[in-house]
Order: structure tokens, then C-alpha cells, then sequence
């Protein structure tokens, strides 16, 4: 092969700078959906948190300061609360069982 002649399987500078520039674009953008779930993750996860906590806490008061929450209160909403306080628990036995917790 002589000086003047190239391969067939040749590819000029153009070319490849044009490949090196759409797999860098593939991979930033990878790696930004990735980020983003990862994000995406974590908020979730940090919302479960709180409110695994704030449910926790309702319920204690619940049950500690059962008098404040019953006085001048009619049957329906005892019975409201009682079918809250009984929701949240199986929320968080819910959310346990997904192993989420």
C-alpha cells in the first residue's frame, strides 16, 4: 500500500470526531437519567421517612392524650378517629411488609 491510498476500512478525522461526540452526549445523558432516578429514589425514600415518623407520632398522641382528643366529640367522630388511628397502623405494617421501612 503506498502513501496515497487508504484502507477500506478507514475513517477520516471528521468521522471520528463526529462518533466521539455523540457517545459523549450518551453518556452524559445516561448518566443524568441515572442521577435523576437516584434522586427520584431518595426523595421517595425520605418522604416514606417523615412519614413513617409523623405517623408514629399521630398515633402516640392518640393514645396518650386520648382525653383531649374525645372530650365535646360525638360518636361519629370517635368513631372517625378510631378508624384512622386503625388505618395508619395498617399503613405502617403495610409499608414494613415491602420491606421500605
Amino acid at each position: 500500500m503506498n502513501n496515497n491510498q487508504f484502507s477500506k476500512n478507514a475513517i477520516s478525522h471528521k468521522e471520528l470526531n463526529d462518533f466521539l461526540i455523540k457517545a459523549q452526549k450518551d453518556i452524559t445523558s445516561r448518566n443524568s437519567s441515572e442521577y435523576k432516578r437516584i434522586k427520584e429514589e431518595q426523595d421517595f425514600n425520605d418522604l416514606i421517612k417523615n412519614w413513617t415518623e409523623t405517623s408514629q407520632k399521630i398515633l402516640l398522641m392518640m393514645n396518650k392524650k386520648e382525653e383531649l382528643l374525645t372530650k365535646n366529640k360525638n360518636s361519629k367522630s370517635l368513631i372517625a378517629f378510631g378508624a384512622m388511628g386503625a388505618h395508619i397502623n395498617m399503613a405502617l405494617q403495610a409499608l414494613k411488609a415491602t420491606g421500605s421501612s
